[in-house]
């Protein structure tokens, strides 16, 4: 899939990709803060604004004196908004106000769960993840080789970090002013799924920044890549709609739900259609084999393929994740369970597809057998299984012809082995097969079939008798 140019190449310096989310108002409330209809504007050569609109009643001095850091601050909003007496303020006008010269009060945010490698570090200190970690500005997240973590914001808003991921915690307050969150994030590497919260009318901003573009939404699911200068920065819109544009310069490009956007160091921007959610063969098989395999329909433009496993639908709990260059997708070490599968194509743009999530259940029920010629002429058969519970095992034994039917059909054996002895020479195909009963369930696997010649003897010992051999559990 070409994808297609977005208006004209745009060029920055130290840009920073950020995600501004308009969500919803933050819970705890003052009677101090204003009510506003105020709403975020994007970053203008590096600079952080807000807007409030004035009410009946407000002047700068009063302005400064609640709700800003210093009180002679008034002089630099009259000077940017260009207000001859800030005395009188004509209600409705729209000021611009640097975030920097307001007052606000520090939110938190906890880790709601992890797996594996998951590092937190704040100032020179760096330690492993706890459960309910709590995490505040100026701490960095980082997750390792198979390590997950999910951060939940006070005002619901979520953050799902898998591996190799690092997080820069910039930003958490509210501002007296207008009652609104300011969450500020930096990506340095890795990718990122969120879903925020909406904010409604108060001019909240959720952002997301990589060193390369904005990103700016209005409450929505969406998902952000980045890895070095060399490469692009990626958003991927699942739900809601995103304006993305290269940090301080260009306009705003709305992506709508199912499209996606690379920015590049350069300032180049192109948006494509998303790939289609895989589909999941066989979506009702139970996983029994030591390795859960995931066979896909293949998609047309994809690359590679991504899955994640979790305990939950949610995937606040991911387990694994795998990424494929074939619709084919294994897992090893998977323990019994339900367990949820979402899968993802990705294109050779390097954007991610849309998702589909499946229920999976898994019941380890492995099986392995193996065969051998003894000295007496016959063939002992072992086989050794995987699982828990308790087992009853089937052996079959046929001509290796695609209309046979099993000369050796033996079930109901609770031992490991089977032996037997004067078959015919000839060519035949055989496997073992296992069912495995616990907590209430049953489930059933077969070895694969294999192979197995039985030569002719050179000898003067007459042939084996036509009626088939003989054969004997052990």
């Amino acid at each position: 899939m070409k994808p297609a140019k977005i208006g004209s190449g745009h060029y920055c310096s130290a840009a920073a990709l950020a995600i501004f989310l308009i969500a919803s108002p933050f819970a705890m409330r003052t009677t101090q803060a204003r009510e506003t209809t105020a709403s975020p504007i994007r970053n203008e050569q590096g600079k952080d604004n807000i807007r409030y609109v004035v009410r009946k009643g407000d002047t700068l001095y009063q302005l400064a004196a609640d709700y800003m850091v210093e009180r002679d601050e008034w002089r630099t909003v009259g000077r940017i908004n260009r207000i001859a007496n800030p005395r009188a303020i004509p209600v409705g006008t729209s000021l611009t106000i640097p975030v920097g010269l307001l007052k606000s009060e520090p939110l938190s945010a906890h880790i709601i769960g992890f797996k594996g490698d998951v590092r937190i570090e704040q100032g020179s200190r760096t330690t492993a993840m706890a459960a309910g970690q709590a995490v505040q500005t100026g701490m960095v997240i980082e997750t390792g080789t198979n390590g997950f973590a999910t951060l939940e914001l006070s005002n619901g808003s979520r953050l799902a970090f898998p591996s190799r991921t690092r997080l820069r915690v910039t930003a958490m307050r509210r501002f007296l002013l207008t009652d609104s969150v300011d969450f500020d994030f930096l990506l340095e590497k890795g990718r990122l799924e969120t879903s925020a919260t909406p904010l409604g009318n108060k001019g909240g901003r959720y952002r997301i920044r990589t060193p390369i573009a904005v990103s700016a939404v209005r409450g929505t699911t969406f998902r952000v890549s980045y890895e070095d200068g060399a490469h692009p920065s990626l958003t991927e819109v699942v739900e809601g709609h995103v304006a993305v544009f290269p940090s301080g310069v260009g306009t705003e490009e709305m992506v709508s739900a199912g499209f996606g956007v690379s920015v590049t160091a350069a300032g180049a921007m192109a948006r494509e259609a998303l790939l289609p959610a895989p589909e999941l063969q066989r979506p009702g098989r139970v996983q029994v084999d030591p390795q859960v395999t995931l066979s896909l329909a293949p998609i047309s433009g994809a690359q590679r393929y991504h899955a994640q496993i979790a305990r939950d639908a949610g995937f606040v709990e991911l387990e694994q994740e795998s990424y494929s260059n074939s619709p084919d997708i294994r897992f090893a070490n998977i323990g019994d369970g339900q367990w949820f599968v979402r899968l993802t194509g990705i294109a050779t743009s390097g954007l991610e597809g849309l998702p589909r999530t499946y229920a999976m259940r898994r019941v380890l029920t492995g099986i392995n057998a193996s065969a051998e010629h003894q000295t007496d002429g016959g063939y002992l058969f072992r086989w050794v299984d995987e699982g828990q519970g308790q087992r009853i095992y089937h052996f079959r034994l046929r001509a290796d012809r695609p209309d046979s039917v099993p000369m050796i059909d033996e079930p109901g054996l609770t031992g490991h082995s089977l032996t037997l002895s004067d078959l015919p020479p000839g060519t035949y195909r055989w496997h073992v097969g296992v069912r495995q009963y616990r907590d209430g369930e049953d489930s059933i696997n077969w070895s694969p079939e294999q192979e197995l010649i039985v030569a002719a003897e050179e000898s003067i010992r007459a042939p084996a008798p036509t009626g088939g051999a003989s054969r004997k559990p052990d």
